[in-house]
């Protein structure tokens, strides 16, 4: 029987955790105009998923305040909400050059020998 608020608690951890960077990707999407709620989703998900990591990890370099961190987290949400359609685009460009740079690295193309 114990095990049901231990699962609880960890379970609202984790959406304290997650709610800083859901409402700066939140505030974000209420300044975007002529998104489907398809793209809306996607970059709310987005948003919240790239604060998420960011807060932890300068959280785990850096010896913030929990305040300080949430704060961090908002401006991060906010942030990946616009970038990541950049990120995307660019990432497939990089994706799309990568067979070229590995076998130009690893089988240079050899001249002829006279």
């Amino acid at each position: 029987m114990s095990k049901l608020p231990d699962i609880l608690d960890s379970f609202l951890t984790f959406l304290a955790g997650l709610s800083p960077g859901a409402l700066g990707a939140a505030v974000s999407l209420a300044h975007e105009k002529g998104l489907t709620w398809s793209e809306r989703c996607i970059q709310f998900a987005a948003g919240t998923t790239v604060s998420w990591f960011a807060q932890r990890g300068i959280g785990a370099v850096y010896a913030f305040d929990p305040f300080v961190l949430q704060g961090i987290g908002f401006s991060a949400g906010m942030v990946a909400f616009k970038s990541t359609p950049r990120f995307i685009a660019s990432a497939a460009d990089v994706a799309g050059s990568l067979p070229a740079l590995i076998r130009d690295r690893f089988f240079p193309a050899q001249k002829d020998k006279p």
